[in-house]
């Protein structure tokens, strides 16, 4: 059944709203350290920039980081199905590659061989969420072409000591279980963990009549985290920390050319990582170590038999460093050296690795009504040798409430080591893959009353060299001219009495050299969160909708989704909590030949002390 999407406003004007979820928030004292490497206030970020905190994410009663993501601006995710199965994203229209992914600063090592499945990102483990979109390569370097995604897992010296307990059920048979907490250890000392365990047994997500009648594709996590951070002296402050994950998935392979393929998939993924960090009067200085692992393995059927094995290692050193020369002028710079690896333990490819290393220096001059953000970048990498991106972006208070800015920006992707080297029955790579290069503009206005508050964006990606991949090959090329993006971006957050609402809309024209739509990127969204307290009981209310696309060989229908979540307070640290998600169970699909879960509730039960 589909709503109108008048209804679905005037609704929102209506019903119980989420407060601040995703808001572009005016507070001074919130911090922020993604947008420029350095801690700064929100308010002084020039790029589209959002954040989603922790209690955000509980209050929406999320299980996974892509129901976070997707309800985010400019965002768009693609699912093979339900739990578990592989996940895209498409930031501004932007490849799902094209979006850099960190981890507490970190880059995540699934990226050596192409974009990371967030499906398989224990929520457990996440803290905190910033966003920003646009062209970021000249702090971050190369894939930061749509924007840059650094999910946050650790907390600090200050943490209060507290304790969270979650049990829930759900549709599919599904369970979870989990437990995060901070502990004080004397006065100078934070012992940091997560664990968590999650099981659905899912459904049958790209039905094959008369081949895989009766399949099941289902969703097995188990997930733990553990970090001590220590306040060495005044000046000087460290950590040590560790994530790991394994999770175990089915897929589905069937098809009238390979007959009935029911796979099984294991992914177990281990990091660590150290950090040091200085600061004394107008200097600040961090250094960080890191190292990741990922074993991948694919089962034929139902046995014990190996398919397809492979390895992904990254190793990283960051060192950054900040100078306030004046109130109104800073400046920082650092370097990043980092390695990556991919073995292919059951292809032809063998092991692949190759470093990279980058020096970056940005400045921030900011005079009110005026702001100047400049950054600059060279990289060198061991298969394209130097390559520059640069950055420039300001501010101007027109008013005390009403603000301009504007950026230019470039930026570049390397192929991935999967797109130069793979080799398979179903792709090949090509080693004389150029680089994407990438020029961005955005151009917005950000009005911020205590009424409301409203940004509207105006954005274009003009992209060069586009890897592909090409079915009938089968391998990856660059697509020849200048894929364009273009599109604008409506923000907007008001009270109606003792209700906040909170809405984006997306509309983009995304098109490939050749004047065709990008498969799978719709040209419209709108989304709406809200929530509202009633004494002991709190609400959350999501609404989605996304309008039709391209697929391989189809178009894929618009649609819209609406979930609902309860939260009701026995006591004050114990909560019982409810969720319908799809709650008209609307039927639709992502990406084409795989249904979406219908109707599906969730109940659990919450203890914080």
């Amino acid at each position: 059944m589909k709503k109108s999407l008048l209804a679905a406003t005037v609704a929102s004007l209506c019903l119980p709203s989420f407060a601040s979820f995703a808001a572009d928030t005016t507070s001074d004292d919130v911090m922020v350290v993604m947008a420029n490497r350095f801690e700064q206030p929100i308010t002084s970020v020039l790029a589209p920039f959002n954040v989603v905190t922790r209690q955000d994410i509980d209050k929406v009663q999320a299980k996974t980081l892509t129901e976070v993501l997707s309800l985010l601006p400019g965002v768009q995710i693609t699912q093979n199905g339900g739990r578990g199965q592989s996940s895209s994203i498409f930031v501004r229209g932007a490849n799902s590659d094209q979006v850099l992914v960190l981890v507490d600063g970190i880059r995540m090592a699934r990226s050596v061989a192409g974009n990371v499945d967030f499906n398989q990102i224990p929520l457990t483990q996440v803290q905190r969420i910033e966003f920003t979109r646009g062209a970021r390569a000249a702090i971050y370097g190369s894939e930061a072409i749509g924007g840059v995604i650094n999910i946050i897992t650790l907390t600090g010296t200050d943490t209060p000591s507290k304790t969270k307990l979650d049990l829930g059920i759900g549709s599919h048979n599904y369970q979870e279980a989990s437990v995060a907490g901070a502990y004080k250890i004397g006065d100078k000392s934070v012992l940091q963990l997560a664990a968590g365990y999650e099981n659905d047994k899912g459904y049958n997500v790209h039905p094959q009549p008369g081949l895989n009648d009766g399949d099941k594709h289902g969703f097995d996590s188990r997930n733990a985290s553990l970090a001590l951070h220590h306040q060495f002296t005044d000046e000087i402050s460290g950590y040590v920390a560790t994530r790991w994950y394994k999770n175990h998935y089915q897929y589905d392979g069937s098809s009238i050319y390979s007959g009935h393929q029911y796979v099984r998939a294991e992914t177990e993924f281990n990091d660590y990582s150290a950090g040091l960090k200085y600061a004394q009067n107008s200097y600040k200085s961090s250094l960080i170590f890191d190292y990741q692992k990922q074993d991948n393995l694919d089962y034929v059927d139902k046995t014990n038999v190996i398919n397809r094995q492979d390895q992904y290692h990254q190793r990283n050193v960051q060192w950054h460093n900040q100078y306030q020369l004046l109130s109104t002028l800073s400046v920082s710079g650092g370097i990043d050296w980092r390695q990556e690896q991919w073995n292919d333990l059951t292809g032809f490819a063998g092991n692949k690795e190759r470093d990279n290393t980058g020096y970056y220096a940005i400045g921030l001059w900011d005079y009110s009504p005026v702001s100047i953000e400049t950054s600059v970048r060279l990289d060198d990498n061991q298969q394209y040798g130097t390559h520059s991106t640069y950055n420039i972006a300001g501010g101007w208070y027109l008013t005390d409430n009403i603000q301009l800015r504007g950026s230019y920006g470039t930026a570049f992707k390397a192929p991935n080591l999967y797109q130069l080297y793979v080799k398979s029955a179903w792709s090949t790579g090509n080693s004389n893959l150029n680089p994407e290069t990438s020029k961005n503009i955005d151009i917005s206005l950000h009005a911020d009353y205590d009424i409301g508050s409203l940004a509207v964006t105006a954005y274009q990606m003009r992209i060069n060299d586009l890897i592909d991949y090409t079915g009938g090959t089968p391998s990856y090329e660059n697509v020849k001219g200048e894929s364009k993006i273009k599109g604008i971006e409506v923000e907007a957050g008001f009270d109606t009495g003792i209700i906040t609402h909170q809405l984006n809309f997306d509309f983009k024209d995304p098109r490939d050299s050749k004047g065709q739509q990008l498969i799978r990127r719709e040209k419209f969204s709108f989304k709406w969160v809200g929530t509202a307290s009633y004494g002991d009981l709190d609400t959350a209310v999501t609404y989605q909708y996304h309008g039709k696309r391209p697929d391989f060989g189809v178009e894929l229908p618009a649609y819209d989704t609406w979930d609902i979540a309860l939260t009701y307070w026995l006591q004050p640290k114990l909560a019982l909590k409810g969720r319908v998600a799809n709650l008209l169970n609307e039927d639709y699909e992502t990406a084409g030949g795989y249904a979406m879960p219908g109707r599906t509730y969730y109940t659990s039960i919450n203890y914080q002390f």
